[in-house]
């Protein structure tokens, strides 16, 4: 999944176009002498909101920049602001950053993840940890299985689907096919997040806003986005306070017990 970010500026509203509701809000509301600042997630997933704001006569509860997290479909109030003159005229400006995901949640790492494949067939790691072809920076802690495309491809852990694409039918071995690989993102409970990447076109079989459960069907594995040939990119990624993304290294079960996976071996799911 391509992280996103959106910046507004309001002053003390924002203004949308007519019937259409922002997925993220920050609103003022006035109380007892004091202007609170609210911010309302339409999401079904959390997201991290960096708060700025610029002001006169106002002085505020909490140091800037705010960093807080918004639970999915939720509102919460981020700061008070009080006039300190109240014969003085008043003002302010906030502008604000959000990306998806808790960037204050700590992956479970003793959680041992399913191989994303059918139980009992084996499939060869083509690219590990590392691999020198695509599997560096933020995504090095990635595994690509050597996948005929059409593969059944299999979630490897509990979650909510919070991204799916399904559209593209192209894939290179150039960057230039980069952003044409259909994926599907999976949200875990602990925050983090699943990449299951390259599926064939309309290759998905669940939906944004779904649970699946570890072993749940999911989509078909495909050759698309920048690749050499059909594989299954997998990744478990955890969001940072800067609202970049990382990928981590996770164990998965084998009959030796929970493993790293190592390029070029190949592993039966168990």
């Amino acid at each position: 999944m391509i992280p996103f970010h959106l910046i507004l500026f309001v002053l003390t509203a924002i203004a949308v176009p007519e019937q259409q509701v922002p997925e993220i809000e920050v609103y003022q509301v006035e109380r007892n002498n004091k202007i609170e600042i609210w911010a309302r997630n339409r999401n079904i997933y959390p997201v991290t909101l960096n708060l700025e704001i610029d002001k006169q006569n106002l002085s505020s509860n909490k140091p800037f920049p705010v960093l807080d997290v918004i639970d999915a479909q939720s509102s919460k109030k981020l700061l008070e602001l009080a006039i300190e003159n109240p014969r003085r005229a008043w003002e302010y400006n906030t502008s604000y950053s959000f990306f998806m995901g808790n960037a204050l949640s700590k992956h479970d790492d003793s959680h041992v993840y399913r191989l994303p494949y059918r139980l009992g067939t084996e499939q060869k790691v083509s690219q590990g940890y590392g691999g020198n072809f695509s599997h560096q920076g933020a995504v090095r802690y990635s595994v690509d299985f050597n996948m005929p495309e059409g593969t059944a491809v299999y979630a490897a852990r509990n979650g909510l689907v919070v991204d799916v694409v399904q559209n593209n039918d192209q894939g290179g071995a150039t960057r230039d096919f980069f952003d044409l690989a259909n994926n599907i993102t999976i949200m875990h409970e602990d925050g983090s997040f699943a990449d299951y990447s390259h599926l064939q076109r309309n290759g998905a079989r669940v939906r944004v806003g779904q649970q699946v459960r570890a072993g749940q069907l999911i989509g078909y594995s495909g050759a698309t986005g920048f690749v050499t040939g059909p594989h299954l990119h997998f990744g478990v990624k955890v969001v940072r306070e800067d609202g970049t993304y990382m990928t981590i290294p996770v164990k998965f079960a084998s009959r030796r017990g929970a493993i790293q996976l190592e390029e070029g071996k190949s592993y039966t799911a168990y």
